[in-house]
């Protein structure tokens, strides 16, 4: 009995839930996917990637669980009508197109797009089936259905579209069939820069306007074309940029990069490509068109065959495409690129009445970043200037990982580094999609404690792995002044870019370079021993160690002694270059190679010495700097604690050099990582690590070493 329920249920429901389902999935998508851009919580990251797995599924499924109910032996297949089966079997067609953000995809995979075709072809082939049983003998909405199945085939095709042009051979076919560059657009973004005065570029404060800096990053995005279609950069355009930031303050660099970026992410994770041009502007127009046509033809047909409940699924069918039209055509219309192509292409008056564009202006306007204070919570008299704009406007996470080994030894995530509150909203979301992400690795993590059981006979040694994705992970808000920092750093180094064995010799230093250059006063020959011959993941645990133990020994007197913004940033780059090491190993894998077994052995030597009344991190690095525990085996711990000793001999100009080591080790690590490594980084809430590669391209410093092949063609 309890089985013929389920059938009954099943019949009654299948198809209905199903389009009810892929209706959801659609409004969720175009609500909440900008969230990847936004932020790097995980959990909201596999939530997004779960719906758009899903939404594709979904879809497709109807599609086939449609054409099957038309088989006349179904003695179900009358149980939702059979011309509103054909009629929803087309939105469903249209569910396929994808909302604006489509799915994230490879970069290197670049038959993406063919499998789309072939996918699409077989649910065209579907839903053409399903007309053809329903048709020759109901023909009442008929004209309806193929209005949206026309909508649907629009939609399918520009996200066939975005895939092929986001391609790489396709990006860089464009590349050198259609660049050109114009003297007056460069002479012009250079004005534009020097109108702001002498000192604009030694200032620390965002001085231009939302709208220029969105054209500057426009045009800064036409050149970085040259990498995605993996070309090299004429000098001209190379000298132009590097001129441009010469010029402009650090806080407005930012905010240039950060729009590059943004247009990068729409280039590759949406269908900008396809969706920005008069042509899709037309078809998205006739889209739109007949899905009203369809809602206008469909509330005067006569309905009294239709179940109450299928009639109102329809209408929310009609009413929500029309919605998810509505809601693209408004982030269509005040986007960057829109913005971007105003600023462009306007020469003279304007084309469009003066107050559409004082609006589409009000609104690039509101995604200007915001800053505030926050206070450091070693010292309540230490405040620093803090990236605090509102979740819904930001373009980035405009936030800093940290992982720390001490705390990792201890089973705790580190402490953040500033006080403040986040968004309830947003930490809400995040907890509902934290839910099911734990609960899988509770599952996961039963079974490893399953496979321990089975080999406890083992040496507890040979049992420890590779450390991967630790949840022992904080994020510290991204400061103003750690930028300004990094920034007057590499515009420094940039003054040599010209030389190539100086710029050689700055791509490849990891800190040996800053300790050569010391000032006067400070003798760090002692300390190369810990950066020349050593490798680079073998350093940044060595550097990391001997910061964290000067760190904690110094906090129990915060109170006395001054602000010293070196300490912070010393401590700030520390937990992220671990970061990078231990959870975005697949970035720095170029340069850090089995980064991943030193950590987990050194980590498994440092809990060796952890005992009972080791409760905090102050107390282990008191421990390690007192060196209680004898003689140490080689390793990173070692030396870390040695290079710590041998620092307080530099006294409070120990932190200038560790600052100084820190900012190269993090150059060489931005401009290692391999292009295609860089560019997913916009789809995952943006890194510190991309914005100072993209820094470190604008000043020049990409003609040394770069992954593209040296005998490709200029344009």
């Amino acid at each position: 009995m309890e089985i013929s329920s389920i059938s009954n249920l099943w019949n009654k429901w299948n198809i209905r839930s199903f389009v009810i389902l892929s209706l959801l999935l659609q409004v969720f998508l175009i609500l909440f996917a900008s969230l990847r851009k936004k932020t790097a919580n995980r959990p909201i990251v596999f939530l997004l990637w779960l719906a758009y797995l899903m939404a594709d599924w979904v879809a497709a499924f109807t599609i086939g669980l449609i054409s099957h109910n038309q088989d006349i032996s179904w003695p179900r297949a009358a149980e939702v009508d059979r011309a509103l089966q054909a009629f929803w079997s087309s939105f469903l067609l249209l569910h396929l197109g994808g909302p604006d953000t489509i799915t994230a995809f490879s970069l290197e995979d670049s038959s993406l797009w063919r499998r789309h075709l072939l996918s699409l072809i077989f649910q065209v082939s579907a839903a053409i089936y399903v007309f053809g049983q329903i048709f020759p003998s109901d023909k009442s909405l008929a004209i309806p259905t193929m209005l949206v199945f026309f909508t649907g085939v629009i939609k399918n095709v520009e996200r066939l579209s975005a895939l092929y042009l986001s391609s790489l051979p396709t990006l860089r076919e464009k590349m050198i069939l259609q660049y050109n560059s114009t003297v007056d657009k460069d002479n012009e973004l250079i004005e534009e820069l020097n109108v702001q005065g002498d000192e604009y570029s030694n200032e620390e404060k965002a001085k231009l306007a939302e709208s220029i800096v969105v054209k500057h990053a426009y045009y800064y995005h036409q050149i970085f074309k040259f990498f995605l279609g993996e070309l090299i950069v004429p000098d001209g355009e190379r000298k132009m940029t590097r001129e441009c930031f010469q010029k402009v303050s650090a806080m407005d660099a930012l905010r240039i990069i950060s729009v590059q970026l943004q247009f990068i992410y729409e280039v590759l994770y949406t269908k900008a490509l396809a969706i920005h041009s008069k042509k899709s502007y037309i078809f998205r127009f006739i889209a739109f068109t007949n899905v009203v046509l369809a809602l206008v033809l469909f509330n005067h047909l006569n309905k009294h065959r239709f179940t109450k409940l299928d009639v109102e699924i329809t209408h929310m069918l009609l009413f929500g495409g029309i919605s998810l039209d509505v809601i693209g055509v408004f982030k269509l219309i005040f986007s960057d690129w829109t913005v971007a192509k105003i600023k462009w292409h306007k020469t003279g008056s304007p084309k469009l009445p003066s107050f559409p564009l004082k609006l589409v202006f009000a609104m690039s306007e509101l995604r200007k970043p915001r800053f505030s204070k926050r206070e450091a919570k070693s010292s309540a008299n230490v405040s620093y200037t803090i990236l605090d704009t509102p979740f819904i406007l930001r373009r980035w996470s405009e936030s800093i990982s940290a992982c720390n080994l001490l705390s990792e030894s201890l089973k705790e995530s580190p402490r953040t580094m500033y006080k403040g509150n986040q968004c309830w909203g947003v930490i809400v979301f995040s907890d509902i999609c934290s839910f099911p992400f734990h609960m899988a690795k509770k599952i996961i993590s039963l079974f490893h404690q399953a496979g321990k059981t089975i080999t406890k006979g083992c040496d507890q040694k040979n049992m420890e792995v590779m450390i991967a994705d630790t949840k022992y992970v904080s994020h510290n808000p991204f400061i103003k002044e750690l930028w300004i920092f990094i920034f007057k750093e590499v515009r420094r180094k940039s003054e040599n870019t010209d030389d190539l064995m100086e710029m050689k010799k700055i791509f490849e230093a990891r800190g040996d370079m800053f300790l050569h250059n010391c000032a006067r006063g400070i003798n760090c020959g002692n300390l190369l021993e810990y950066v020349t011959p050593a490798t680079y993941d073998f350093s940044i645990l060595t550097w990391h160690f001997a910061t964290e133990i000067w760190y904690n020994r110094e906090k129990q007197f915060m109170s006395y002694i001054a602000r010293n913004d070196e300490r912070e940033f010393s401590k700030i780059l520390s937990n992220y270059m671990l970061y990078l090491l231990l959870n975005q190993a697949n970035l720095v894998s170029a340069i850090v190679g089995i980064s991943q077994i030193t950590s987990a052995a050194t980590l498994a030597e440092l809990r060796r010495y952890i005992d009972d009344t080791t409760k905090d991190v102050e107390g282990l690095c008191k421990m390690l700097y007192d060196n209680r525990f004898g003689p140490l085996d080689p390793s990173p711990l070692s030396a870390g604690i040695k290079l710590a000793q041998e620092m307080e001999s530099l006294g409070e100009m120990k932190w200038k050099v560790m600052s100084g080591v820190w900012v190269e080790m993090l150059l060489y690590a931005a401009g290692h990582t391999k292009v295609e490594e860089h560019l997913k980084v916009p789809n995952k809430g943006g890194e510190l690590l991309t914005f100072v590669w993209l820094l470190m391209v604008h000043f020049g410093f990409y003609n040394y070493k770069c992954d593209m092949p040296t005998d490709m063609p200029s344009p």
